[in-house]
């Protein structure tokens, strides 16, 4: 096969990205390293297929930032963390990668070759326990990036389940280059700045040394919620109520009080039925800012404000499509020949990511909440107003009070700072070539929350203060400030070299080591952490622990057409025994146009320190269903109980596990590539991978399900005023009102992924009109497969929403089928234009089984319940939802991108780059109330401008 062909199509993979190629004229590259292996090796030749996205490619994809050029692989998942809102708050403020839907701590980050450290977060929700920053990473001093989808515990150790991502940044830069880039959609909104500079002096071969110095500034700008209108906005409006009219919240400064249902119950919960008599609204507010409640307010026909008059807050204006942002960096790397044969390096860099949301103003209502101690629950706190109270009108009867402090600030502010020092040597000697180096890298967090209520202050409340002095009492307000530092000190060795010959050339051996320290020590405010701030949880973690690695590969071309590649690792985690996990590749060069390849390879990933350290996250949850208080169609209440109990609001906590174990992996692969011609390729990769032992959360509806079995995961009031009664009017033990469960971690199921790449690449020289080159790449999910508990009944998920279409799920992310695009770039001399049509498959929102339950006739989740229903608890949160979209699905979504670029000005580029250029609205998801969209598959840009500049001296 022709070298500059089939060098070119092994890097060949699903992109939407405008992947640089070799012509057929290119001399043969000097052999290099290439992500995926420790061995040198003909540029970019392997049995595992690497992405190459060169900085070319990162300019014409449009992309301001890292996580926006992750968003264009058609193999990232859609499970990744954004940063344009506060998100779960437990990952506020960091934007992650997954690979194939994996997860984020499936997915190893590099840079340079070498692991960045895990942000100093401790996110419970399950693949969120390792996150990697990428906003840590400035995208204008990236060289290229190479992503190796195949897994690779075998070379890089813990997390590369999913693959590994490596970034990589500009090397033996010589001169000097300004360069500066704005953007904005058609509305003006999303706007983003962005100026760097980069400098370096010397030439490694010609000086014997070479400095680097980059910087990167850039800055977004907030976005409101009610703004974002490139969504299918209207159907936002008609479904969801959203924006509808002027209504947002019925809490504001002016009380609506609530009757106690019974003497010394604490229960204040109303229904439509009893509202009347047991909910006064307090109208003391002008009448412009009365409205009264009804159905054209996006209200549901059951909501108790239908038909009353209630003061209008408009908590809206909090609401954000993107936050504020600022980021910094500053990227420094030398190289120094000390002799012929040995070069010295040092790496230096400085990163810093601020991240600013808006939120409304604290608010009070009639529930117990549950408050948190560092070391467990704090007592709860309930507004409860006696007789006489000064906000309570009732002569006769114990009030509660639903109030919203307008003056306090409300929102928070997450600033990440990431500081990375490397240095090292590396040489030849004696037919080896080796590495060294010492490694540390620390990622600093602050959070602030604002506007938090003060317990002391707010309990004064119930001893006869009012709501008006609570408000003036300057302590009422309390500011939270939480840190988060996460370590890693790593010293590395590794060495290669070539020996012996077989048919195809000589042997090849690479051998290393790893020695690394990793450290995390989150804090909580003092203040949150004695439990006196109210319904606000605590993060606590201080951990450490030393793991040891050892590696080798070995490449055997047995023939000129046939090689194969061995890998293997050991790594030793504290607690748990020591871990071997090999990787075989071989690569068959069939005829000069056709080669096949393969993979086979064990993986692992260790337990976070954040799921085996003392401590842990503290949370609350939402929408819980309480099966005791409630009847199975999940909203009406069982008698006694109330609407509350349908979709309650609770606390949880996790709980660190030194019992856990890694979780482990086989993943395999099968590739063609068909190069007819020389502007001709053809790549097919056909790939499985199975996860197991999960390290996941237990789930609320777990706990509550087991509850007569394990009631320690289970607190409940225990007031006997609190419980239900039985048909005598007695009370029943054990069903007091719900505050609070335990969710441990524990390995759990599995995943299973099998799909198609591919990529078909065409190349034209036009003569005197330049030259034009085309591609056609994608990825096809055929099957994806969630067993959540050893011995679940498992079905094919793809293309579905797993929670719905098998209701015993609580696990999974969106895996549309079909991830596509169409890439073509025209050169002609000074003059560049690149086009792109993207393509994201449809989700299907319909519940088809229940575990080894498949229903004859499958439904839609969302919209109007029917009698053909196979099961009770459709949402009907949103009524007209099926007779909008009668096929219960998010659409798929179609967009066109169009660049260019010139070139003609001495030293000076210019281009424009419009993304979405037919103004494609974000297709509506029922599954995502608050945004209209979901953010993991689509934005809410709209037609996108970037105008960049480029100087270079």
């Amino acid at each position: 096969m022709k070298q500059s062909v089939i060098a070119v199509a092994l890097t060949l993979s699903s992109s939407q990205l405008v992947y640089a190629q070799l012509s057929p004229q290119e001399p043969a590259l000097q052999k290099i390293l290439v992500t995926g292996s420790n061995l040198k090796r003909a540029d970019k030749e392997g049995t595992s297929p690497v992405d190459v996205i060169t900085a070319k490619d990162i300019k014409d994809s449009g992309a301001s930032t890292v996580a926006e050029l992750m968003k264009l692989v058609p193999s990232m998942g859609t499970d990744t963390n954004q940063d344009q809102g506060s998100g779960t708050g437990f990952a506020r403020g960091v934007a992650t990668a997954s690979l194939r839907g994996l997860g984020s701590s499936s997915t190893l980050i590099l840079l340079n070759g070498r692991r960045m450290t895990p942000s100093a977060y401790a996110d419970p929700n399950n693949g969120n326990s390792t996150l990697y920053d990428l906003n840590s990473i400035p995208l204008s001093a990236l060289d290229r990036v190479e992503i190796l989808k195949d897994g690779a515990s075998a070379v890089y150790g813990s997390d590369a389940i999913g693959g590994v991502i490596n970034f990589i940044t500009k090397s033996n830069y010589r001169g000097g280059q300004i360069a500066g880039n704005a953007g904005a959609n058609d509305d003006g909104l999303f706007r983003r700045k962005n100026v760097n500079g980069f400098f370096g002096t010397g030439d490694l071969d010609a000086d014997g040394y070479n400095v680097f110095v980059a910087a990167d500034f850039s800055q977004r700008d907030r976005v409101a919620r009610r703004d974002v209108k490139d969504i299918a906005y209207s159907t936002y409006q008609d479904l969801n109520g959203r924006f509808r009219s002027n209504y947002s919240s019925s809490i504001s400064k002016y009380a609506a009080v609530y009757r106690e249902s019974a003497p010394g119950s604490r229960n204040f919960g109303v229904t439509q039925a009893t509202a009347p008599q047991r909910l006064t609204f307090n109208l003391g507010c002008d009448a412009s800012q009365q409205i009264t409640g009804g159905v054209k307010d996006g209200l549901l026909p059951t909501s108790v404000l239908i038909g009353r008059t209630f003061c209008n807050y408009d908590a809206d204006q909090f609401l954000e499509g993107q936050g504020d942002g600022r980021d910094a960096s500053v990227l420094s790397r030398g190289t120094l020949k000390l002799s012929n044969a040995i070069t010295g390096y040092a790496e230096a860099a400085y990163t810093r990511s601020a991240r600013s949301y808006t939120g409304s103003p604290a608010t009070i209502g009639t529930t117990s909440v549950t408050n948190y101690m560092a070391t467990g629950l704090a007592d709860p706190f309930q507004v409860i107003l006696p007789i006489g109270h000064p906000d309570n009108p009732l002569t006769n009867a114990r009030a509660s009070v639903a109030y919203r402090f307008e003056n306090l600030r409300g929102g928070s502010e997450t600033v990440n700072q990431n500081t990375r020092l490397l240095t090292g040597l590396q040489g030849d000697h004696f037919g080896w070539s080796w590495d060294t180096g010492l490694l540390w890298n620390r990622s600093k967090r602050d959070e602030t929350q604002y506007g938090r209520l003060y317990l002391p202050t707010l309990r004064k409340l119930n001893t006869g203060t009012s709501l008006a002095q609570l408000a003036a009492d300057p302590t009422i307000g309390y500011d939270t400030q939480s840190t988060g530092v996460a370590e890693i000190f790593q010293f590395d060795g590794k060495a290669s070299t070539e020996f012996g010959k077989l048919g195809g050339g000589a042997v090849g051996l690479a051998v290393g080591f790893e020695l690394r320290r990793e450290k995390i020590r989150i804090d909580p405010d003092p203040v949150v952490a004695a439990g006196q701030i109210y319904g606000t949880a605590n993060t606590i973690i201080d951990g450490q622990r030393d793991v040891k690695s050892a590696f080798v590969e070995l490449r055997t071309p047995f023939t000129r057409s046939f090689e194969m590649d061995f890998a293997g690792r050991v790594d030793k985690y504290p607690g748990i025994k020591t871990n071997f996990v090999p990787k075989v590749g071989a690569k068959w060069t069939a005829t000069d146009t056709l080669a096949f390849r393969g993979t086979y390879a064990e993986g692992f990933r260790a337990p976070a320190l954040s799921q085996v350290t003392p401590g842990g996250a503290q949370f609350f949850l939402s929408g819980v269903w309480d099966p005791k208080r409630c009847q199975e169609d999940e909203s009406t209440p069982r008698p006694g109980g109330v609407t509350a109990d349908c979709s309650k609001s609770i606390s949880g906590v996790g709980g660190a596990n030194p019992d856990l174990k890694p979780e482990t992996s086989k993943s395999y692969s099968l590739g063609l590539i068909y190069s007819p011609t020389s502007d001709i390729d053809l790549v097919v990769d056909v790939y499985r991978v199975r996860k197991e032992k999960e390290v996941a959360l237990g789930t609320a509806s777990e706990a509550l399900k087991n509850e007569d079995r394990e009631p320690q995961n289970v607190v409940r009031d225990q007031n006997p005023s609190s419980f239900l009664t039985d048909a005598n009017g007695n009370p029943i033990p054990g069903t007091g009102t719900l505050l609070s469960v335990k969710t441990p971690w524990s390995n759990q199921g599995s995943t299973e992924l099998r799909g198609v790449d591919f990529e078909a690449r065409l190349r034209n020289k036009l003569g005197e009109w330049g030259s034009l080159s085309s591609a056609l790449r994608g990825t096809y999910v055929y099957s994806y497969k969630l067993e959540q508990h050893e011995g679940d009944t498992v079905s094919n998920v793809t293309g579905t929403r797993p929670g719905l279409y098998d209701w015993q799920l609580s696990t999974g992310t969106d895996m549309p089928k079909v991830k596509a695009s169409l890439t073509t770039n025209w050169t002609r001399g000074d003059h560049s234009v690149n086009a792109s049509l993207n393509f994201v498959g449809s989700v299907s929102l319909k519940r088809n089984r229940d575990g080894a339950e498949i229903y004859d006739q499958p439904f839609c989740y969302y919209g109007t319940k029917k009698p053909t229903d196979a099961a009770p608890d459709r949402n009907t949160t949103i009524p007209g939802y099926e007779a909008a979209f009668p096929d219960c699905k998010v659409a798929s979504w179609t967009t066109v991108g169009l660049g260019y670029t010139y070139t003609g000005f001495k030293n000076l580029s210019l281009g424009i780059n419009i993304q979405n250029l037919f103004d494609r609205a974000a297709p509506y998801d029922p599954g995502y109330p608050a945004a209209g969209y979901n953010e993991g598959l689509h934005n809410a840009y709209g037609r996108y401008f970037t105008f960049n500049a480029r100087y270079t001296f």
